[in-house]
This record gives C-alpha cells, structure tokens and sequence, in this order.
C-alpha cells in the first residue's frame, strides 16, 4: 500500500449567491465540485451499544494550498455531510503552508 496525500474524495457544495426584487442578496441553487483532500478526527464521542462505537462529531479537513472553501460550505466524503465550522489554527507560525486546512462538524 502505498500513501496518499489527498486519499479522499471530498464533494463541496457552494450556496450561489442571488439577488431578489430589490437588489437584496438572497441564497440561490447550490453548486459542487469535487476536491482532493483528507479528513482527520478532531474530537469524538464514544456510545456503547451491543459493540464499541466511536462517533466523529468535528473533523479536519485538509485541501491542496489554493482551494476555496468558505464558511457556508457543506462538505461531503464517504457519504457523510458536514458544516464548516471556520479555520483549523495552525500552530506552525512562520512557516508557509502548501495546504488548507479548515474545520468541520458532521451533519448527517
């Protein structure tokens, strides 16, 4: 097996942006797109039901360096959904980064 750096396929789906009567911006019709990236646990939440299951509640994703993805994303891999929740913190001050890095929560 060999590694991957961006072993997932993440589908993220953009809220186009419209304006009504007035020239108010209003939410129109969702665009998506498919990205690269890898998805990495963040915090969790262990159930015991029967057999041990651990539920990931927020995630890390993490894009090559120029991918947009905004705070109104919704972001889809292996078929669960999640919501941007903002911008990972990058602890590595000083250095130049060759990713994005943003954090999520599941949805679905």
């Amino acid at each position: 097996m060999t590694w991957q750096r961006w072993p997932y396929t993440v589908t993220v789906h953009t809220a186009g942006v419209g304006v009504d009567e007035y020239g108010n911006p209003t939410p129109s019709a969702f665009t998506s797109a498919d990205v690269a990236g890898d998805v990495q646990p963040v915090t969790t939440d262990e159930t015991r039901s029967g057999i041990d299951a651990v539920d990931t509640d927020e995630v890390r994703f993490l894009f090559p360096a120029g991918t947009v993805v905004t705070s109104s994303d919704r972001l889809e891999v292996a078929g669960d959904t999640y919501e941007v929740v903002g911008p990972d913190v990058d602890r590595n001050t000083g250095s130049v980064l060759d990713y994005v890095k943003v954090r999520a929560r599941r949805t679905s």
